[in-house]
């Protein structure tokens, strides 16, 4: 589709955007967290909140990439879908634009590979300390945990593994 093209110029210019930009890295206890994950894939999100009440974290988003079209997102789920970008490029997600204004401490990018919009979310959300795996594009994490995604307690054991060098 014609309107494809432009959603995928924007996402591109976009992305080189956010590729020179310089973060501010904190090496504080986080105590806020965003969770960028295949919702399509995971079916449950207890994951989260049990990773959540580990690290104490205060407050939790969760942004899930899905094919769902009647997906509906709210203030602390956010459903990325090919709708959540205006044709002509920007973003049309209300829940979204909030979330890409919001400083977050810690953000982990609980995904394999994903497609063009979970990328350019992963790369423009403002986050001190980013997590994810080394399948993904490097300028997406500070740092890569390589373990299968099926084992998220060995996931979180080694994220609070390294936190705790970083942190102290």
């Amino acid at each position: 589709m014609i309107f494809d093209v432009l959603k995928n110029r924007w996402l591109r210019k976009q992305q080189e955007i956010y590729r020179g930009r310089q973060r501010d890295r904190q090496q504080s206890a986080p105590e806020s967290m965003v969770v960028i994950y295949n919702a399509d894939a995971e079916k449950s999100l207890e994951f989260a909140d049990q990773w959540s009440k580990d690290l104490k974290i205060k407050d939790l988003t969760l942004i899930g990439f899905t094919t769902d079209k009647k997906a509906v997102s709210s203030d602390k789920n956010i459903l990325l879908t090919p709708a959540s970008l205006k044709w002509t490029g920007g973003i049309a997600d209300d829940f979204l634009k909030k979330a890409l204004e919001t400083n977050f401490d810690l953000q982990i990018n609980f995904y394999r590979t994903a497609s063009d919009i979970p990328s350019f979310v992963a790369m423009a959300l403002r986050s001190g300390f980013k997590v994810g795996f080394p399948s993904q594009d490097e300028e997406q994490y500070d740092l890569a945990i390589d373990v299968p995604l099926e084992k998220k307690d060995l996931f979180f054991t080694e994220l609070k593994r390294y936190l705790n060098i970083i942190i102290k």
